[in-house]
């Protein structure tokens, strides 16, 4: 069976919310995939690795650890940010790409995937410490475009 019928095999055991949500999707699961014959079959099945899952719980994910940002980090940053942004070709339209590139090379973080088209989306996924760092820098620029440098 390929994944197109067994797609259009699961839908009516999708649809619907309600208490029995999880028994009907793994009945249908058993019926659409040939593991098991009739809907008797499947529900014996499905009562089976439920009862699995109950008795073997899976652990719970570990939290990772946010590094803290300290006041010398944000400093090496907006140092580092200043260096890395050509003020001149610095436009509205280009900033939150410019801004984000220079704050991710950095900061150590990995390159956007998708690439941000504003400056105001690229301020909304920032958190507060980059936001931070980016008060720095405009207050720096501020500086460097009345000095002239």
């Amino acid at each position: 069976m390929g994944r197109e019928e067994y797609t259009t095999c699961m839908v009516p055991y999708m649809k619907g919310g309600g208490p029995d949500r999880k028994e009907r999707f793994c009945v249908g699961a058993k019926l659409c995939s040939g593991k098991a014959q009739n809907e008797s079959e499947a529900k014996t099945l499905c009562a089976e690795a439920a009862a699995e899952a109950a008795a073997n719980p899976k652990p719970p994910r570990q939290k990772r650890a946010k590094k803290v940002c300290t006041l010398q980090d944000l400093e090496a940053i907006s140092t580092c940010m200043v260096s890395n942004i050509d003020l001149g070709s610095l436009t509205p339209e280009n900033m939150g790409k410019v801004f984000g590139d220079a704050l991710r090379k950095c900061s150590g973080g990995k390159p956007a995937k998708k690439r941000l088209t504003s400056a105001q989306a690229s301020l909304a996924q920032m958190d507060p410490q980059q936001l931070k760092a980016m008060e720095a820098i405009a207050v720096l620029t501020k500086q460097a475009e009345s000095r002239k440098w």
